[in-house]
């Protein structure tokens, strides 16, 4: 199998865990609005989904992983570092937030509604602090846009720093609480999470072609 093809199968499966977990929790999980009580009504009751989307957390961060090592393969030495830093944060952010998922989902009963509402304050803020990572990785790639020699198409410079700068003003939401820009709401979920699915779409079709040589390149090189 080609690395062009691992590369689009893998982003593939991990884009459909992502959307596998937010099926798994259903239309009425709790947010940052919800009272204690709601809280622990909803795991008391949905014990099996909040694993569920725990366990897609897993699975979409080992995507990324794959997607971080051969995107940033190509990159020049400074920009595949941060490009891979970026996507790493995003990672271990999505992995921290499944574990208080399945967490408050052990023995809900014996919560206090208070405590509960504390912790589950936590996992909503993965959102606006996602966003650190989110804008070094579209950073990295609209860098090599730019100069007389560019790397990367028009298109995709301007996809970048479009996805950068929604990203960058996506970080009001620390402040938020109720609303569109309540911390892992509607801005950070659904709005971010479309322009962010565009964009690694375009990182990929981009990536495509150049992964096959690359790797052909390194066995050359290294094997002659």
């Amino acid at each position: 199998m080609t690395q062009s093809r691992i590369l689009l199968i893998n982003i593939l499966l991990t884009a459909a865990f992502y959307v596998a977990g937010f099926v798994a929790l259903g239309s009425g999980f709790p947010t940052i609005e919800s009272s204690g009580q709601e809280i622990v009504q909803w795991f008391s009751e949905n014990g099996t989904r909040a694993r569920i989307y725990a366990w897609t957390s897993a699975f979409f961060s080992l995507g990324l992983a794959i997607f971080a090592g051969q995107v940033a393969a190509l990159l020049p030495r400074a920009n595949g570092y941060i490009f891979f830093a970026g996507v790493l944060g995003y990672a271990l952010t999505a992995q921290v937030q499944g574990w208080f998922w399945a967490g408050l989902a052990f023995h809900p009963q014996n919560l206090d509604p208070a405590a509960a509402r504390s912790i589950f304050g936590i996992t909503a803020y993965w959102g606006p602090l996602i966003n650190g990572s989110t804008t070094a990785m579209a950073a990295a790639i609209a860098a090599l846009g730019l100069g007389s020699r560019p790397i990367i198409p028009r298109w995709l410079l301007w996809l970048s720093s479009v996805f950068f700068l929604e990203q960058a003003i996506e970080t009001v939401t620390v402040f938020g609480s109720t609303g569109f820009i309540a911390p892992g709401g509607t801005m950070n979920v659904y709005l971010g999470g479309l322009i962010g699915f565009v964009w690694v779409g375009g990182v990929v079709r981009w990536a495509m072609p150049r992964v096959d040589a690359a790797w052909q390149s390194e066995m050359t090189s290294r094997f002659g």
